[in-house]
């Protein structure tokens, strides 16, 4: 605030205001401007601020056709919490200059720069309740479709009773017409500038969003976030650089806050001050702020929300845990974001095991061919048993057969004789071609037998006399033949 009796150039300028106002001490300055306090006559002599701009503005054709529309939109404000815009006013001096300030609602206070100024820091409970009060101003402001892109400490007045009012409404947005080059030119001023309003692009409530980021960091932390040796240096670093963190002694959700609002694109913050005041009312409540709603929409179409919160740097991007399926329709839990070094790690392990399955199953097929094998080679396999096989290739002795003349003269009978010794009869084959008379039963093969030497006897007979076939008892004879008795002896005789 300049000293109350610095009335520097009061006469000239007063010729130029008429009578409807008094002018009385010079009571600020800025960049652009020389405020004045004076008495508005038709209104009962009520207390009001002149804004008179510097001539070298006021001689700029488009300053002053967008600085004369921002006026009389303003006009049609009514916040507590934005200075009121009373009269706007071009005069013509006599060296045809234009001449034009704006009459506005005097607030008496401090500015919060001179708040700064004295106590550096501001307690967390006072910067909320100033940043509340001064996004409610940018609520209704931002209602009317009017940005005010030069939202600052020096800009923001604050009463002895704590009421906070926003002041210097519409003047940067009708500056934006001044080339920067300009000599004292300050657009926005580049402590607090947004990054889309250093380059050049086109503003929105988001950018008023961005500056009053600014503003709230500098109460927490008693220090604005970028500094540089010239304002080009600091509005590279608003572009580029995320703001370094603010003191632990700041709560969790304060601290969001402040980043959200710090966010390098203006979609991903809070996107006008009414969002902006919703937001500090829930962390006055001790709450999170709740994420902006274009944000919230672009992160649930593309792209799931990390688990917790990022701890490194203000101005990122903060997303709100959200337990939706996100991946597929099947999904039961929100998928996890992987690294790419934990990506390869699953990578190689599903590689892993696969090679033991596909080892698994070569061993289990080598295994069962080699059983196989072993099977068709005992004979289980090959049609038959091993017991038909021998059966059928050796030759089985079943009993042998010899003939004895009856005594009484009677047919030749064959007798059964077990082999005890003694001479060899011709054995009895079974017939090969059919290996299952070894099985029939006793009588049935007896039978067999007995007719084939009946028939082989009387084929020998033919050929030789029958007493060349019989022969001769001797003691080796088979007990089982019956023995002539002595009469029948003699009677052979």
């Amino acid at each position: 605030m300049s000293d109350n009796n610095d009335t520097t150039g009061i006469e000239r300028l007063q010729q130029l205001i008429g009578p409807d106002y008094t002018l009385k001490w010079i009571i600020g300055h800025g960049g652009m401007s020389t405020v004045w306090l004076a008495d508005d006559v038709n209104n009962g002599n009520r207390e009001v601020a002149i804004k008179v701009l510097r001539p070298e503005f006021s001689d700029n054709s488009e300053f002053l056709s967008r600085f004369r529309n921002e006026a009389l939109a303003a006009e049609k404000i009514d916040s507590d919490n934005v200075v009121q815009t009373y009269d706007y006013r071009e005069i013509t001096d006599a060296a045809d200059h234009t001449f034009c300030f704006i009459v506005m609602e005097y607030v008496p206070g401090e500015s919060l720069a001179d708040r700064l100024v004295r106590d550096g820091v501001v307690p967390e409970e006072d910067a909320l309740d100033i940043f509340e009060q001064v996004a409610h101003g940018l609520s209704v402001i931002h209602s009317l479709g009017m940005v005010h892109r030069d939202i600052k400490p020096g800009n923001i007045l604050i009463t002895d009773s704590g009421h906070v009012k926003i002041t210097d409404f519409g003047i940067a947005k009708a500056a934006a017409a001044v080339p920067l080059t300009r000599t004292g030119m300050v657009v926005g001023t580049a402590q607090y500038v947004s990054p889309e309003q250093a380059q050049g692009q086109k503003v929105s409530p988001a950018s008023d969003v961005y500056s009053l980021g600014v503003v709230g960091y500098e109460m927490l932390a008693g220090r604005r976030p970028f500094n540089g040796d010239s304002s080009v240096s600091v509005a590279i670093a608003h572009i580029n650089q995320a703001p370094p963190q603010l003191p632990q002694t700041v709560t969790g959700p304060a601290r969001e806050l402040i980043g959200i609002a710090l966010r390098k694109d203006p979609q991903r913050r809070f996107s006008d001050g009414q969002e902006l005041e919703r937001a500090v009312s829930a962390v006055r409540l001790g709450q999170r702020p709740p994420q902006p709603r274009f944000a919230a929409a672009a992160t649930a179409v593309h792209s799931p929300p990390p688990a917790s919160l990022p701890a490194t740097k203000l101005g990122e991007a903060v997303n709100v845990q959200r337990h939706v399926p996100q991946q597929t329709a099947h999904s039961t839990r929100p998928p996890q974001t992987r690294r790419p070094q934990d990506q390869g790690a699953s990578s190689k392990s599903g590689r892993s095991n696969g090679g033991v399955i596909a080892l698994v199953v070569i061993v289990l097929i080598v295994v069962s061919a080699l059983l196989i094998w072993m099977l068709y080679n005992s004979g289980i396999l090959s049609g038959g048993s091993a017991n038909e096989t021998s059966t059928s290739s050796t030759p089985l002795v079943t009993e042998w057969v010899t003939t004895t003349v009856n005594p009484t003269g009677g047919n030749d009978e064959p007798v059964s004789q077990a082999p005890t010794g003694g001479t060899s009869l011709e054995p009895v084959q079974p017939s090969r071609g059919a290996p299952e008379t070894q099985n029939a039963a006793p009588s049935e093969f007896m039978s067999e037998q007995n007719s084939n030497s009946e028939q082989r006897r009387r084929r020998d007979e033919d050929t030789y006399p029958s007493q060349y076939y019989q022969e001769p008892s001797s003691a080796a004879s088979v007990p089982s033949v019956e023995q002539p008795t002595s009469e029948q002896n003699g009677a052979s005789q």
